[in-house]
């Protein structure tokens, strides 16, 4: 949260003059791939989703979460099979053993909203940013929990509703290991209980109208399909808002998975595990922002029907985009 004058004079003995920058993101907007450049810029700490963690132990590992409802108890069933499997058992002993090594991880289970708000509180040495990706359904109902800092940025990332629904639907259709089903019959509003599918851009529009009346510097909304289509013009753009010192080479970043212990803090579940579903894999493998493979404004799977489920939640999802669009960076 932006504070005001009075409450920068207030927090300036318990922070240091780091700036955090909050990236909210809604789901296909290439949150990841974004977090991962800017963990190549000078003196920054990056943070992976921390308050989806806390989400995550609020909803989903919450087994009086949605209790007796058949999606949300299939999907418990569903975890607790694969928590037994020897291969996640290997795995859960491979992360223990990092937890004790590593400083930038974080068990799962210590992931609170409270804990967090109090981390990024905490005085940081030698770091003149601190950037926290985070989607916007995770902190809309969590305002309070948002930080106390003397310095503090917003960006909001939004992207087309036809080309992020699609991409989401095929994303969760294999991510639940739902793909045995046609893609017609499946309807991914009714099969992801934790996360509030139809009310994604409506969410990320109150975010952004909190943050414009909250934030002494306005909140900065970026498209996606901009930055991936012109990054040398967006981005160089965005640091600038920011007050990020700009170079060209971050236009290109290391390829592959070594950015995950030794730049980003977060759940070791998040680090360790999320990044490695389809979910995140290839943004994490990324060394650059791709181009768009499809027109802007267009399904971003031409093989995939947009079907009726998907319509209907498109297009509800269309005036809180428009408005958002009409303010975007460019």
């Amino acid at each position: 949260m932006q504070l005001t004058k009075q409450s920068k004079m207030n927090s300036a003995n318990s922070s240091s003059d780091a700036t955090v920058v909050f990236i909210w993101s809604i789901p296909r907007t290439c949150s990841t791939a974004l977090l991962k450049c800017l963990t190549f810029v000078d003196n920054v700490d990056a943070w992976m989703e921390p308050y989806q963690s806390a989400h995550f132990n609020d909803t989903w590992y919450n087994p009086e979460f949605r209790k007796r409802d058949p999606v949300a108890e299939r999907m418990r069933e569903d975890l607790a099979k694969n928590e037994g499997s020897e291969s996640m058992k290997a795995l859960r002993r491979e992360i223990a053993e990092k937890l004790r090594t590593s400083p930038n991880l974080i068990a799962q289970k210590d992931m609170s909203y409270q804990w967090i708000k109090k981390q990024l509180e905490l005085p940081i040495q030698g770091k003149s940013f601190v950037i926290v990706k985070d989607p916007s359904s995770a902190i809309v109902d969590h305002f309070h929990d948002l930080p106390d800092v003397p310095n503090c940025r917003h960006v909001l990332l939004i992207r087309h509703p036809r080309e992020l629904y699609v991409s989401f639907k095929a994303m969760i259709w294999k991510r639940l290991g739902l793909d045995n089903l046609s893609w017609e019959s499946w309807d991914v509003v009714d099969n992801v209980p934790f996360m509030p599918v139809k009310d994604l851009y409506q969410i990320q529009n109150r975010l952004w109208k909190h943050l414009e009346k909250s934030s002494e510097d306005k909140p900065i909304l970026l498209d996606t399909f901009d930055l991936c289509s012109k990054p040398e013009i967006i981005l160089p753009n965005l640091f600038e808002k920011l007050g990020i010192p700009y170079k060209e080479s971050y236009l290109e970043w290391e390829a592959g998975d070594a950015v995950l212990e030794s730049k980003l803090k977060g759940s070791a579940d998040m680090i360790l595990l999320e990044t490695k579903t389809n979910v995140m894999e290839r943004a994490i493998r990324s060394s650059q922002f791709e181009p768009p493979k499809q027109p802007w404004g267009t399904a971003a799977r031409s093989d995939l029907e947009i079907t009726p489920e998907l319509e209907e939640i498109i297009d509800a999802a269309m005036p809180y985009y428009e408005e958002m669009f009409a303010r975007r960076l460019l």
